[in-house]
């Protein structure tokens, strides 16, 4: 039952996740003309295209929905006599914050904070987290005068843990891996005007991957504090939810200090 839930959740962040990178149906040029038209001391009028474009993906043929092929409860049915229940593995939840004391080369990190859930066995251990992070420009990046001061990124994963001394009460290390889906937001300084309609802020999807390690001061059967660090980098969709080129954002990278505290419950 633990384990539907965990991933049902996962499931859930996933498909708002996606849900967010959903593009505009409008080309609206650029995100750093935007950005340049953005800046407090641009001398002309705000004003960013707004065209129409064709959506890629409405190519279903119409013959083919509702045609009620692979419908059928029957093929989802299950023999009870084939379901065997196995013994339930510990839980844990968990929550993680920190900082970044390397971050490059758009924004400089002011916290972030995830909540962990997963299972394992002794030395392995698959958790799903979901949380935020908030970064600030940088004061030698293009973007300081074009956007707000806050970044508020969404972001949602998989984290697969290795434990070589998972018996240690104390000063228990692990190495971790990290994949998943993000969502960044952020506000334009100044108001874009596109055809009729005012842009206040826009948004753009993308990835994440890590790799690091980590130490459990405390490592007992119901509770744990920890320690990690944890390098990351973030590729970014080449589209913004508005519909601008995304020829801005590239790559981001950031190094992270985490302290993590759990319980494991059965």
């Amino acid at each position: 039952m633990i384990r539907s839930h965990i991933a049902f959740l996962l499931t859930v962040i996933l498909l708002l996740l996606v849900s967010c990178a959903t593009t505009s149906n409008v080309d609206r040029g650029s995100l750093s003309d935007a950005m340049e038209k953005a800046r407090d001391d641009y001398p002309e009028e705000r004003e960013v295209p707004s065209e129409p474009k064709g959506d890629p993906w409405d190519t279903e043929n119409e013959n083919d929905r509702g045609s009620g092929k692979n419908d059928s409860p029957e093929e989802y049915e299950e023999s009870e006599g084939t379901i065997h229940a196995a013994s339930p593995e510990p839980t844990y939840l968990g929550v993680r914050g920190g900082n970044a004391f390397y971050s490059y080369p758009y924004f400089d990190s002011l916290f972030d904070a995830e909540v962990l859930l997963g299972t394992g066995a002794a030395r392995g251990e698959m958790l799903f987290f979901g949380g935020i992070k908030a970064v600030t420009a940088r004061e030698d990046s293009e973007i300081k005068e074009s956007i707000d001061d806050g970044v508020l990124f969404l972001r949602a994963g998989v984290e697969g843990r290795y434990y070589p001394l998972p018996d240690r009460p104390v000063l228990s290390p692990y190495l971790l891996a990290q994949a998943g889906g993000l969502y960044m937001y952020w506000s334009f300084r100044n108001p874009l005007d596109a055809g009729g309609e005012t842009i206040i802020s826009d948004s753009v999807a993308g990835i994440f991957l890590a790799a690091g390690g980590g130490v459990n001061l405390i490592n007992t059967e119901l509770f744990r504090l920890g320690f990690a660090w944890i390098p990351e980098i973030y590729l970014f969709y080449s589209e913004t939810k508005k519909g601008f080129t995304n020829d801005v954002f590239d790559s981001y990278s950031a190094v992270r200090w985490s302290l993590e505290m759990g319980l494991t419950l059965d």
